[in-house]
């Protein structure tokens, strides 16, 4: 990624296996997502990013997973002494993104959208299967593994897609590190099951991966020791 503007935040803390923005910037056009951000996600911690709708909080993610068209996006994102931030190194180093909107495969089951992309990073057949089962159990949905995507509501799908995400996080994570990219997972979930998603975050973290939670929502965000806040896409860490 190439230099930026000036950041004015805090200058980042360049703490050994640390997620480290300095200076990143999103551009669109003429229109600026992000803007100049700098700042440290630590691993074994979930960071809230917190911010108003069209603050940045989506951009911002999908720097650090390297999801921009090229020249989208400028500064420096690296995970202890790699420098991250194109699609190829993110995916190396272990980003994995829970996307708004689920972004499930229609005419596959709840089961196989949690498989196939664990087949895809080399696990094999039968195992992905189990890990998605597995995954699916822990966050309600072990009845619904042989629904199609498009028979579930909008909360299933959510959690059909926060299930995915843990299962390839916690197999980056096995393989040495791992970045999750959790984008609003539980703006559709009630109030319990956003609190079973939330503990999985947590134990997902204390496991030692790196997690990026933007939320709109103040009870999720209360969960994490560290925030970052996005205003306009102006960025504020918070200790």
């Amino acid at each position: 990624m190439s230099p930026g503007s000036p950041a004015t935040t805090n200058a980042p803390d360049r703490t050994g296996g640390a997620l480290v923005l300095d200076d990143v910037s999103v551009r669109y056009g003429e229109i600026i997502a992000v803007d100049g951000a700098s700042a440290t996600a630590r691993p074994g911690e979930v960071t809230a990013v917190t911010g108003h709708s069209g603050a940045g909080k989506t951009s911002l993610l999908w720097a650090v997973g390297g999801l921009l068209a090229p020249g989208q996006a400028s500064g420096s994102i690296t995970l202890g002494d790699t420098e991250i931030g194109e699609e190829a190194t993110s995916r190396a180093a272990g980003a994995v993104l829970i996307p708004q909107g689920s972004a499930l495969a229609e005419a596959l089951t709840a089961r196989d959208n949690v498989a196939v992309p664990l087949v895809a990073a080399g696990v094999p057949g039968g195992d992905a299967l189990a890990q998605a089962d597995h995954a699916l159990a822990s966050v309600g949905l072990d009845e619904h593994g042989d629904h199609l995507a498009e028979e579930l509501s909008g909360g299933q799908r959510q959690r059909v897609a926060v299930a995915r995400g843990l299962a390839l996080a916690s197999l980056r994570l096995g393989a040495g590190a791992a970045v999750l990219l959790a984008d609003e997972p539980t703006s559709e979930l009630d109030h319990d099951t956003r609190e079973r998603v939330v503990v999985l975050l947590e134990d997902l973290a204390r496991r030692g991966a790196t997690v990026l939670l933007a939320t709109h929502d103040p009870e999720v965000a209360e969960i994490a020791p560290a925030r970052w806040h996005l205003d306009d896409g102006r960025l504020t860490p918070t200790p």
